[in-house]
């Protein structure tokens, strides 16, 4: 499936980028930067990604690529500024960490993700975080914040951001494109969702899912954008 002119919805992890144990760790497809700077000269191009702009940078060395991190909560490019679209204060939350065998926390400033991939224990590291979550539902009610369950990381953010509100409110940027998005994690079904019947959407691997197509992995990704060029 093809479109005549694309605005391209990028996810990272898992689309752009083989699942790596960490997340400094997962490196671009060899292919990646040649075919996405290659498409931002021709077509719009987002990434959009639960990781911060800045982080994406090391990453996608590509200035001028447009980034929506943290799942919608901020928005930048690379190479350039970068500003929070739902400002909070962390801080009470940070004080009340869990201790969890094998979790490790990533701290992005506008929200607090728990890996515990490769814990020795993946399913006690998940039910431990589960444990804290409903110990502190009530401070998370009073700062505004909610939990997004991924791929064996459990992250804490403002409420009413998702990939799905991030994308609706880029369209009107770009009228007469049809976005096409792809990505690979549960946090991507909300775009999936936003998106049914405006665009094309494609996950990557296997599960259950509201996208409409499929990839196999990274590599059917990379050949599939090639295919624009």
């Amino acid at each position: 499936m093809k479109v005549e002119n694309p605005l391209f919805l990028l996810d990272y992890d898992g689309t752009l980028a083989p699942i790596a144990p960490r997340p400094e760790e997962a490196f671009p497809h060899p292919e990646a930067l040649e075919v996405l700077g290659a498409l931002m000269a021709r077509y719009p191009l987002y990434v959009v990604t639960g990781r911060r702009v800045a982080d994406l940078a090391g990453l996608l060395p590509l200035p001028g690529l447009r980034v929506v991190g943290g799942h919608g909560l901020e928005e930048g490019e690379v190479g350039g500024e970068s500003h929070p679209l739902f400002p909070v204060d962390l801080s009470p939350l940070r004080r009340a960490l869990p201790s969890c065998p094998g979790v490790w926390l990533e701290d992005k400033g506008f929200a607090l993700a728990f890996h515990y991939r490769g814990a020795e224990d993946e399913e006690r590291a998940r039910a431990c975080l589960e444990g804290w979550l409903g110990a502190h539902e009530e401070l998370l009610q009073a700062l505004g914040l909610e939990a997004l369950a991924g791929k064996k990381v459990l992250e804490i953010k403002p409420k009413g951001a998702s990939k799905g509100q991030a994308v609706l409110s880029l369209l009107p940027r770009h009228p007469g494109h049809t976005p096409i998005y792809i990505g690979d994690d549960i946090t991507d079904e909300d775009a999936f969702q936003a998106l049914k019947g405006r665009g094309l959407t494609f996950k990557v691997g296997p599960g259950p899912t509201r996208a409409e197509g499929r990839f196999g992995d990274v590599g059917a990704v990379l050949a599939y954008l090639k295919s624009y060029l």
